[in-house]
Order: structure tokens, then sequence, then C-alpha cells
């Protein structure tokens, strides 16, 4: 077997006061039934994805519910992890070159993992594509119930992988999409739509002293006194990181000491993402104003969280796939947000009310200007963007709809 990771315990009762009494006690119904429910989690890695950061959340909270729940990772030898790589690629929407060799060592793949699965579970969820087959190597237990929860918007998938991957979704007893923009008309299994979550109480979103936000600003030479823009991201082309850049610079022109910090989630997967990091590199050791911080060595989510509690605005010039999670990140810390018109942020952000959506990067630095010379209305969207966080992308509200599917499941063993 793979080995159960080693969770922090989260307390449920330490959201009452972000979620509110009437939502944990509705969870603690709806867990009720599912008292000892041995449920398994499968990923292709334990952190610096959102959906680590969610089975982070979810998965000891759900054990604290009364639920057996596991979280364990997917094991990935040498020569296939170019084809897992690959595999999301093209299911992300970006064109691969695929081949019969590949098809057959990621189906090596999934069945070297089906093999690890000895122990009995009620309930097995494999997050994202890399893994999906591993259910058509598993035979014999015919009381288990199987969910395949995409993290991916799979609406533009490359559709020779898709095609090979969807034979194998088929045997599953159901598909969990983000966003109904991120399905596909051609799943034949049971879906649900369980859009991603914050979690409030977590490193990233947990209230920090002044003095401990100064503190972390300045060991990374960012003057806590002139304003601040930032960017959460991938470093990936999707991002527009240079984009972003160009943004700040053309703002800077009309705010003179403006700041823009750029925070890069992952590091560059593939050669035009090395590219764009080196060209950061060099930008950001000519201006003295731009800062590009790596989550891993250098910072992690209290970093990602000193950066969102300081800057006066949060911008996503791109994003490549997905929510971007971290926008509701900001949006909890009632920081004003600008993005872009991608699916994902414009679920979280309606324009106007709890952010603004713009597209060309004249607009985004008009914005910016427009928002640091207005701080009325920026406390204004920041106050109402935590609101609609609080109404739709709580841990809570994300609970509840696992809680409703794991229920539904169950009844049907």
């Amino acid at each position: 077997m793979y080995g159960t990771l080693a969770i922090s315990h989260r307390a449920l009762d330490d959201l009452t006061e972000a979620a509110g009494d009437d939502a944990i006690d509705e969870l603690r119904t709806l867990a009720r039934p599912l008292e000892g429910l041995r449920v398994l989690n499968l990923s292709v890695t334990a952190f610096g994805t959102g959906t680590a950061e969610l089975l982070n959340s979810s998965v000891p909270l759900l054990t604290d519910l009364g639920l057996d729940c596991h979280w364990q990772v997917v094991r990935a030898p040498e020569d296939t992890l170019s084809v897992t790589r690959a595999m999301y690629q093209a299911m992300a929407g970006t064109n691969v070159t695929w081949t019969p060799d590949m098809t057959d060592r990621w189906l090596r793949y999934a069945e070297m993992n089906a093999a690890l699965l000895t122990e009995p579970f009620d309930i097995v969820i494999v997050h994202d594509p890399q893994p999906a087959a591993l259910r058509s190597y598993v035979e014999g237990v015919p009381d288990t119930r199987w969910l395949f929860h995409s993290h991916l918007d799979l609406s533009s998938a490359q559709e020779d992988v898709w095609l090979l991957v969807r034979r194998h979704i088929e045997r599953y007893d159901g598909a969990i999409f983000e966003s109904p923009s991120f399905t596909r008309a051609d799943v034949n299994v049971p879906t649900y739509i369980v859009p991603p979550a914050i979690a409030p109480t977590g490193p990233r979103n947990m209230p920090l002293p002044d003095d401990v936000v100064r503190t972390m600003l300045e060991r990374h030479g960012i003057d806590p006194e002139r304003p601040i823009v930032c960017q959460v991201s991938p470093c990936d082309p999707g991002s527009d990181l240079l984009g972003a850049v160009d943004v700040y610079a053309a703002a800077r022109e009309r705010v003179p000491g403006l700041q823009f910090v750029l925070l890069l989630t992952t590091e560059p997967a593939d050669p035009r993402a090395r590219g764009c990091y080196d060209e950061l590199a060099r930008r950001s050791a000519e201006d003295r104003g731009l800062f590009v911080l790596s989550m891993g060595n250098e910072v992690g989510n209290v970093e990602l969280n000193v950066v969102q509690r300081a800057a006066d605005v949060v911008i996503q010039r791109g994003l490549g796939k997905g929510f971007g999670m971290w926008v509701s990140d900001a949006m909890w810390k009632q920081r004003p947000v600008i993005v872009c018109p991608h699916a994902g942020l414009q679920e979280q952000v309606v324009d106007g009310e709890t952010g603004v959506i713009v597209e060309t990067q004249e607009q985004f630095a008009a914005a910016i200007v427009g928002l640091l010379g207005d701080p009325g209305r920026a406390r204004q969207l920041g106050a109402a963007g935590r609101r609609r966080v609080q109404q739709r992308f709580m841990i809570t509200r994300y609970l509840r709809d696992y809680l409703r599917i794991l229920g539904e499941m169950h009844r049907s063993a």
C-alpha cells in the first residue's frame, strides 16, 4: 500500500466564526449517517497544487466529522513522469504529441498503482486524469464506489488523449467537475459540480499581526510604506507573467514608487516556461520595484498570506487553466482584485461588485491606478469580495457538497 499521508488535525469548530453555526450544524447532520465510512483520496502530489491544498484542508475536516478518510499519493516511476506531464497538459488544452508508446507507459503506470491498493475502502476518489486508468485494473471489489474528480477545465482537452482517458472514466460510478463549463458532453457517468474552496483558518488565510507582515516584507526587500500590487500564478505561459509585469510598469508611470510582487506557485516545467522565468529574473534584476518570489524553498503559504494582506491591489493578468483560487484567498482578505475574463475567475469575481474584470494591458493599468486613487471604492470591493467567498467558496460549502455525494454513493452500494 502507498501509506496514508500524515496530515495535521483540523477541528470543524474552528470554522464557526468564519462560516456560522448553521453551516457547521448542517455538516454534522449530513455526516452522521456516514460515520466510519472508509474513503480514500488518491492524488499525484502532496503539495504545491490546488488539489493538494483542498485535500490538505478537507481530509482532516472529514475525519473530524467522523468519516475514516485517507489521502495517499500515487507512485510515478521516472520513465512515466514525462508521460503524466504530457497527459496533464493535453487534458488542460495544450496540444502535445501523444504516441502509442506513451499510451503503453501510461497504462503500465495505472496497473502498477492499482496493484498497490491492498486495503478495503468504501469509496475511492481519484483526483485528476493522470491516474484515471487505475480503476480499470482493480477487480473483485464490487461494493467499492469510485469517483473521478477532475480539477481541470476539460472543455478543450486534446481529442485523442481525451478519448483515451474517457474509456477509463466510464468505469467510474460518478465524475466531479469544478464548473459546468469545465465538463464534457460525452461523459457517460453521473456528473456532479463541486467548485473549489479556500480554508479561512489555514496558513494562506489565517489572520497575521501587522508586525509579522512588516517583518516578512522587509526580509524580501519590499517597502511596506509604498503601494504594492501582487499576482499569484503558476510559472506557465497561460498566466501571462510578462504581461503582468508590463501592466505594473504602465501603472507605475502614473503611480511613482509602485511595487509589484509576483509570487510563483510552481517551477517552470518546460522550455517556454523556463524562458519566461529567465526573462522575469532579468527584469527584476533591473527594476528595484519588481519582486519575483518562488514558492517552495524560498517562500510558502504564510508568505503568500503576507503578500496578499500587504497588497493594495491583487491582479490576475492571465490564467491557463482551472479556477486560480488564490484570487478567492485575496478576496477573503478584503483585497480589491482585477482579473481577466477567464471562466474560473469570472465565477469568483462579479465585475463592478466584488472586483474588476478587464482584458487589455491598458485596461489593467488604468484599473490599478483607479483603485489606488480611490481607497473608498477599493474597500467596498474588498468587503463585497469577502462576502462572496463566504457564501460560495468557503471550505464548509465544499464539505457540504462532498458529504451529499458521498452519501449518495454509500446508499447505492
